[in-house]
């Protein structure tokens, strides 16, 4: 599962360019949390392409009636519930992990190809082995007390002589 949120923002004034408004975003994903920083600019980009190939929700407007605190922080938590939105679906485009620096994610995407669609549930899934035990202990029976009773002395011997090359006529210790 995936958790977005944009606490904060703030202004970045560099030499030569006008100030501009950068915005936090936590990212928590398997249990850890990234933070990255974006540009509204940036957050309109990505809404100009997730719109090409799904239905997006409604979109914070460029212009704000005031690019005062006030209006920076109604911004804010537009761009909040727009990530979101896209989150709460049960299929996650591609541009959207990339957006937000999300790795290790099943790499199949609706952005290349509509089809193609990654689940959230994917996230958290273990890969899955396609080994399948021939034999399987509920405890180490090397470290029990009553191992002869508990296993037929040619399973022991089997593995004594194969861990340990001992010899099979030697008594069990």
């Amino acid at each position: 599962m995936i958790h977005v949120t944009v606490p904060s923002f703030k202004q970045i004034s560099e030499e030569d360019e006008k100030p501009y408004t950068v915005y936090q975003i936590n990212v928590l994903v398997g249990g850890r949390t990234h933070f990255i920083e974006k540009r509204y600019r940036e957050f309109h980009a990505l809404h100009k392409q997730l719109k090409k190939t799904i239905e997006t929700p409604e979109f914070p407007p460029k212009k704000v009636r005031q690019l005062s605190n006030k209006g920076l922080e109604q911004r804010r938590t537009l761009l909040e519930g727009y990530i979101q939105g896209i989150l709460d679906r049960d299929l996650v485009p591609r541009s959207l992990l990339t957006f937000l620096r999300v790795k290790n994610f099943k790499t199949a995407s609706y952005d290349a190809a509509p089809r193609m669609v990654c689940s959230l549930d994917d996230i958290d899934q273990e890969p899955i082995s396609t080994h399948q035990p021939t034999m399987v202990f509920e405890t180490d029976p090397f470290l029990s007390l009553v191992m002869e009773a508990e296993l037929h002395d040619s399973v022991v011997e089997g593995v004594r002589q194969g861990l340990y090359e001992d010899d099979f006529n030697l008594p069990l210790t």
